[in-house]
C-alpha cells in the first residue's frame, strides 16, 4: 500500500528559502473522523474528533529546519508506520529525549521549536492526525498515548 500513495515532490532546500528537503507528503482519509476521539488521560467530556490526517515521508538524509508551527494550535498525533522511527529531544535540554518507534501513537507539542532529520538508510514514514481540540498553550511535549482502533485498522491496511 505504501508503494501506492501519491507522495507530493520531495522537497529541496536552498538556503534562505526552505524549510525543507526530501520531505513529502500525501493526504491520508481518517475513516468516521467525527467518531475518532482520542482520550489522552481525559474524561469524555474532553475528547476531540479527528479534523484531518496526511501522511509524510522524510527521504534518507531529508531534514527539516528548526521551526515552530504556526496556530491555530490543536492536538497533533504522531503514528510511525516505517523506518527506524524517531527521536524526539527536548531543544533546550539535550539529555531529555524519547524514542518515538513505529506503530506506537505519540501526541506531539509542534508549538515549541523542533526540527527533523533521517540519518538512516530507509524512508521515515508517518501518519499525522489533527484533533480538533483547539489549545492556547499546549503543556505536554510527547506523550505515548493508546492506539485508536480505527487508526490502528488504517495502519494494518497500508
Amino acid at each position: 500500500m505504501l508503494d501506492t500513495i501519491a507522495w507530493s515532490q520531495p522537497s529541496t532546500y536552498s538556503e534562505g528559502t526552505g524549510v525543507h528537503h526530501g520531505y513529502s507528503t500525501a493526504p491520508a482519509d481518517v475513516p468516521n473522523p467525527t467518531e475518532i476521539t482520542y482520550y489522552a488521560g481525559r474524561d469524555d467530556s474532553d475528547a476531540a474528533p479527528a479534523d484531518k490526517a496526511w501522511y509524510a515521508k522524510l527521504e534518507p538524509g531529508g531534514f527539516i529546519v528548526p521551526h515552530v508551527d504556526q496556530g491555530p494550535w490543536v492536538e497533533r498525533w504522531h503514528y510511525p508506520i516505517s523506518g527506524a522511527g524517531y527521536v524526539w529531544q527536548d531543544w533546550y535540554d539535550a539529555d531529555v529525549s524519547v524514542r518515538a518507534l513505529p506503530r506506537n501513537p505519540y501526541r506531539m507539542n509542534h508549538h515549541k521549536p523542533h526540527a527533523v532529520w533521517n540519518p538512516y538508510d530507509e524512508p521515515r514514514i508517518i501518519l499525522i492526525v489533527e484533533y480538533d481540540n483547539p489549545v492556547d498553550q499546549p503543556t505536554t511535549d510527547l506523550i505515548l498515548c493508546d492506539m485508536i482502533p480505527e487508526i490502528q485498522t488504517m495502519i494494518d491496511n497500508i
